[in-house]
C-alpha cells in the first residue's frame, strides 16, 4: 500500500484544503512497542514526534540495535558486491523463516551468527584466492623466464632455443652477472633508459616478448609482459638494476645455474596443483553466493525494517516503567484504524495490559496532508517544491491541474507538435510498467517519466490552442471555408460568413499575417493574465472565510479586486468589446475610426478626462458626446483605484494592533487570576525551586510583551505589501506578456523549420518537372530533407521549446498566480512508512 501523502485519492478526500490531522498520544506496553510500529509502519499512517530530543544519539534506548542493523546493512553490501563480482544470479524462493516474532532480539541474533559466519568464509576464501593467483602469476612468470631466458646462455642444449638473432650469449660459468625476471611491457622503454643512466651504459639487456597476456593481480587485469635478462660486469650495477626494477613494478626471477629442464618440470606442476586448487575454491565461493543469493533480498528487507523500527523507536519515551509512549501526527479519518492496529499488535505480541491511543490538543500548526494519486502527484510536486501550503490553506495544485497545461498550451500552440508530444506521454501512460525500469536508471528520464501525465495534458491543451490559432508543424488547416476572398497581398472582403472556429486560414497567406497574429496574441495574453490573477484573489477570498479572518475580505480583498479590475480588468472589457464591434460599418459611416487600446490605456492613468483616441463604447449621440461619457466612466474608475489603496493601506495594521492589545490585555488579567488563586502553592513551588514567584510573574508578562508587535512594524509590513500588490498588478501584468512572445517565437520556428526544408524543396520541384520525376522516384532528397526537418522539429520545437515554455508557466504559477494567496510556510506530512524510510530524510 502506498504511503505519506502519494496515497491514492479516497473517497470524501478532498486537494482543495489538507486533510484534518490530529495529535495522537499512543501509551502501550514495552512488549508491543516493536509489533505496533511494524504494523504502523507498512501502512504509514503516522508521523511520529521526537520525545528524547534532549538525548544524543548514543543514549537513545535502541542506540545499540540501531547499530548492529547497520553492521547488517554493512554485511550485505559485502554480499551484494560478491555476488557482483561472481556474476551469480539471484534465485528466487527463501530457506529462512521469516514469522513474525515478539522477539525480535532473536531476529538481530540469527542475522548476525548466519551473516558473520557467510562473511568469514567468504573472506577466508577470498584471500586464499587471492594468494594463490598471485602464486599462480609468478609460477607462469617464472616458467616463461626459464623458456625464454635461456637462449642468452650456453651450455644447456635442451634450454637453448637458438640464437642467430639474440646478439649475446653467455656461459653460466662466465664472470658476467646477470638478472632475469618479468616487466609490463609498457614500461620497457622506461626500464632501459633508467638502467643505462644509473649504470652509465655498462649492462648489457635483452628483451623477449611473452606471446600471451598474463594476469596482474594489482591490476586485476590481463596484461602484455616480457621476459628481460641484464648483463653486467661489476657487482654495484646489480643492486642498481634491482632497485629499477622495484621502482617499476617488474619482478626479479632467479635463473637456475644447472638443471633448467626439471626446473620446467617442478614449476609446471606447481601450476597445475594451484588450477586445481582455485577452481575448487571458486566452485566453493559460488556455492556459498549461491545459496546468500536464495535469501539475500529477503534478508535485505528485514534488516530494513528492522532499522527503521528501532529508529522510531528510540523517538518514543521510557519515563514510564513497563510502558512506551509514542505522540504523533495522523489524519483524522485514520484514528479508528491506528486503534485497531495497536490493538492487533498487543494481541499478536501476547502484552496483556491493553494499549491507548488518545487525541490531545495540539499547541504547533498540523503539518500538511494532501492524498494524490498517480495523475495528480505530479501537480502537487511543482507546488511543494516552492513551497509546502500551511495547514487548511487553499491548495494551488487544484487550480495548477487545468491552468498550468492550458498557460503552456498558449505559448506552444501547435496542433501537430501538440499531437507529437501527446503521442509520446500517452506511451509512457501505457507502457509504464515496463519503462519504469528504464526510467529510473536515468535521473533525466526519472524526471520527464514522472511528469507523464502532465505531459498528457500539455499535448492535449497544445492541440486545442494549436487549432485556435490554426498553427500545425508551421501550416495553416483550412478545415472550413474561409470567410474571405483570398489575395496574396492582403485580406480581402468578407463573403458573408464568419469562420467557426480558429484563425481564418486566409491570414496565413497575407503580407500583414505576423501583425495580425501579433495583436491578437499580445491580447490574449493580457486577458489571461487577469484572468490567472483574479483566480488567485478568491483563492486569498476562500483562505480568509476558512480563517475566519472576515476583516481581511474588506480591507484587503475588496481593495485588491478593485485595484485590478479597474485597471487592467478595465483594458481587458476594451479588447473583448473591440473585438465585437463591427468598426467597418462604423469606419465606412463616418462616425469615427477604431480606437487603439495602448494609447487608449495611456491617457487612462495620465489625463483621464482627455481623450485622445476615438470613444470606445457607442452611448449614443456624435463622437464628441460619447468620448465626455467614456471618460467620466474612466475618471470613475481611476477614482475607485485611487480610494482603494489607502483603504489597502491604513485600515489592517489599525485592527491588527488593536486586536493583539486586547489579547493582552486578557491574558495579564487571566495570569494574575492564576497567580492570585495559586498563591500558596505558587510561593510552595518557589522555594522549592530556589526563586522568587513576584519574578515569575514579571517573567511570565515580560513573554506578553514580547510576543506583541509595535504598530510601526505592523504598519510597515502592510506598506511593504500595499506596494508591492499596486506595483506587482503592472509587473505581473506584463510578465503574462511571455504567453504572446513565446508563442510567436514557437509559430516562426515552425514555419521557418517549414520553409527552409521542406518548403524549398517542394517550391523547387514544382518549378523544375525534371528534376521533379527524379527526386521523387528515388526519394532520397524527399527523405534527407524530411529527416532534417523532422530532427529539428523534434530537438528544437518539441524538446527545447517545450522546456522553455514549461519553465516560463512554472514561472506563471509560482510568482503571478500564487503570490496572490499562497504562504508556503506549512511542513509536509512525512509519516513513518518502511516504504519511504530513508528516502525523505531531507
Amino acid at each position: 500500500m502506498a504511503t505519506s501523502h502519494l496515497i491514492a485519492g479516497t473517497k470524501g478526500s478532498s486537494m482543495w484544503r489538507s486533510e484534518n490531522m490530529v495529535l495522537l498520544e499512543m501509551t502501550m506496553q514495552r512488549e508491543a512497542a516493536h509489533q505496533t510500529v511494524e504494523r504502523l509502519g507498512e501502512l504509514g499512517y503516522v508521523e511520529f514526534k521526537d520525545l528524547s530530543s534532549h538525548l544524543n544519539a548514543f543514549q537513545r534506548q535502541f542506540a545499540n540495535e540501531v547499530k548492529r542493523c547497520e553492521e547488517l546493512d554493512r554485511i550485505i553490501r559485502f554480499f551484494e558486491d560478491q555476488i557482483e563480482k561472481s556474476e551469480v544470479k539471484f534465485s528466487e524462493g527463501a530457506d529462512f523463516n521469516d514469522e513474525e516474532t515478539n522477539e525480535y532480539g532473536n531476529v538481530l541474533d540469527s542475522f548476525e551468527r548466519d551473516f558473520s559466519q557467510h562473511e568469514k568464509e567468504l573472506r577466508d576464501l577470498s584471500g586464499n584466492l587471492d594468494q594463490m593467483v598471485a602464486e599462480k602469476n609468478k609460477a607462469e612468470e617464472y616458467s616463461y623466464v626459464l623458456n625464454l631466458a635461456a637462449q642468452f646462455f650456453k651450455g644447456d642444449e635442451e634450454s637453448y632455443s637458438g640464437d642467430s638473432e639474440s646478439g649475446l650469449m653467455v656461459s653460466r660459468g662466465s664472470s658476467l652477472g646477470y638478472l632475469t625476471g618479468v616487466i609490463p611491457r609498457e614500461k620497457i622503454s622506461t626500464f632501459l633508459m633508467l638502467i643505462y643512466r644509473s649504470t652509465r651504459g655498462n649492462v648489457v639487456p635483452r628483451m623477449v616478448e611473452i606471446p600471451t597476456p598474463l594476469f596482474d593481480a594489482k591490476s586485476g587485469k590481463s596484461i602484455e609482459k616480457s621476459v628481460f635478462t641484464v648483463f653486467f660486469g661489476a657487482s654495484s650495477a646489480k643492486e642498481k638494476v634491482k632497485k629499477v626494477c622495484e621502482a617499476l613494478g617488474a619482478s626479479i626471477h632467479d635463473f637456475p645455474e644447472d638443471d633448467v629442464a626439471g626446473a620446467q618440470r617442478s614449476v609446471q606442476q606447481k601450476i597445475n596443483e594451484l588450477d586445481t586448487t582455485i577452481e575448487s575454491s571458486k566452485l566453493r565461493v559460488v556455492d556459498i553466493l549461491s545459496k546468500i543469493s536464495v535469501n539475500l533480498p529477503r534478508w535485505k528487507e528485514r534488516v530494513h525494517k528492522e532499522k527503521a523500527i528501532f529508529h522510531t523507536l528510540n523517538l518514543f519515551n521510557y519515563d514510564i516503567k513497563g510502558s512506551v509512549v509514542a505522540v504523533g501526527w495522523a489524519a483524522e479519518k485514520n484514528f479508528e484504524n491506528v486503534k485497531r492496529e495497536m490493538e492487533e499488535a498487543r494481541l499478536a505480541s501476547n502484552a496483556q495490559v491493553p494499549s491507548i491511543c488518545d487525541i490531545v490538543q495540539p499547541t504547533e500548526t498540523p503539518p500538511t496532508y494532501f492524498e494524490t494519486n498517480k495523475f495528480t502527484d505530479v501537480f502537487q510536486q511543482i507546488v511543494n517544491s516552492y513551497g509546502i501550503p500551511d495547514y487548511k490553506e487553499m491548495n494551488p495544485a487544484v487550480a495548477a491541474v487545468i491552468l498550468f497545461p492550458f498557460l503552456f498550451a498558449v505559448m506552444f500552440g501547435d496542433f501537430g507538435h501538440g499531437i507529437l508530444l501527446a503521442a509520446a506521454a500517452i506511451a509512457m501512460v501505457v507502457f509504464e510498467k515496463k519503462l519504469k525500469p528504464i526510467a529510473e536508471n536515468s535521473e533525466l528520464l526519472a524526471m520527464v517519466f514522472q511528469g507523464r501525465y502532465i505531459l498528457v495534458l500539455m499535448g492535449l491543451f497544445s492541440i486545442y490552442t494549436g487549432f485556435l490559432y490554426n498553427d500545425g508543424l508551421g501550416l495553416a488547416v483550412d478545415i472550413f471555408p474561409s470567410a474571405y476572398e483570398f489575395n496574396s497581398e492582403h485580406v480581402g472582403e468578407k463573403i458573408g460568413r464568419t469562420y467557426p472556429f480558429g484563425v481564418d486560414p486566409a491570414w496565413f497567406h497575407t503580407s500583414n499575417k505576423l501583425l495580425f497574429y501579433n495583436s491578437i496574441k499580445m491580447k490574449m495574453s493580457v486577458i489571461f493574465g487577469v484572468g490567472h490573477m483574479s483566480i488567485g484573489l478568491f483563492f486569498a477570498l476562500a483562505n480568509m472565510i476558512q480563517f475566519g479572518h472576515f476583516l481581511d475580505i474588506f480591507v484587503e480583498f475588496i481593495p485588491e479586486v478593485l485595484i485590478l479590475w479597474c485597471t487592467f480588468g478595465y483594458m481587458c472589457v476594451l479588447i473583448v468589446y473591440k473585438w465585437c464591434v463591427n468598426w467597418g460599418d462604423e469606419v465606412h459611416s463616418g462616425k469615427f475610426d477604431p480606437p487603439q487600446i495602448l494609447p487608449m490605456m495611456t491617457d487612462y492613468f495620465l489625463s483621464p478626462w482627455k481623450m485622445s483616441q476615438p470613444p470606445m463604447f457607442y452611448y449614443g449621440g456624435d463622437v464628441a458626446e460619447a468620448q465626455a461619457r467614456q471618460s467620466y466612466a474612466q475618471m470613475a474608475l481611476l477614482l475607485i483605484t485611487a480610494i482603494s489603496v489607502p483603504i489597502l493601506l491604513i485600515p489592517k495594521p489599525i485592527a491588527e494592533y488593536l486586536k493583539q492589545k486586547r489579547k493582552f490585555k486578557h491574558r495579564k488579567v487571566d495570569d494574575a487570576e492564576v497567580v492570585n488563586s495559586n498563591s500558596d502553592e505558587s510561593h510552595h513551588v518557589a522555594i522549592l525551586d530556589g526563586t522568587d514567584g513576584h519574578d515569575n510573574v514579571a517573567h511570565t508578562h515580560g513573554e506578553g510583551h514580547a510576543e506583541m508587535e509595535p504598530f510601526s512594524e505592523l504598519f510597515i509590513k502592510q506598506l511593504i505589501h500595499t506596494i508591492e500588490y499596486v506595483l506587482g498588478t503592472v509587473s505581473n501584468t506584463a510578465s503574462y506578456l511571455r504567453l504572446w512572445a513565446l508563442s510567436l517565437a514557437h509559430a516562426q520556428l515552425a514555419e521557418v523549420f517549414w520553409q527552409m526544408t521542406i518548403g524549398l524543396i517542394l517550391n523547387q520541384l514544382e518549378s523544375m518537372p525534371e528534376v521533379e520525376t527524379a527526386v521523387v522516384h528515388s526519394g532520397v532528397g524527399v527523405f534527407f530533407v524530411f529527416a532534417l526537418w523532422f530532427g529539428m522539429t523534434i530537438g528544437v520545437l518539441l524538446v527545447m521549446e517545450s522546456l522553455s515554455a514549461f519553465l516560463h508557466a512554472l514561472r506563471l504559477t509560482w510568482v503571478e498566480f500564487q503570490n496572490k494567496f499562497f504562504k508556503g510556510t506549512g511542513s509536509l506530512f512525512r509519516p513513518f512508512s518502511f516504504e519511504t524510510f530513508g528516502k525523505n530524510d531531507d
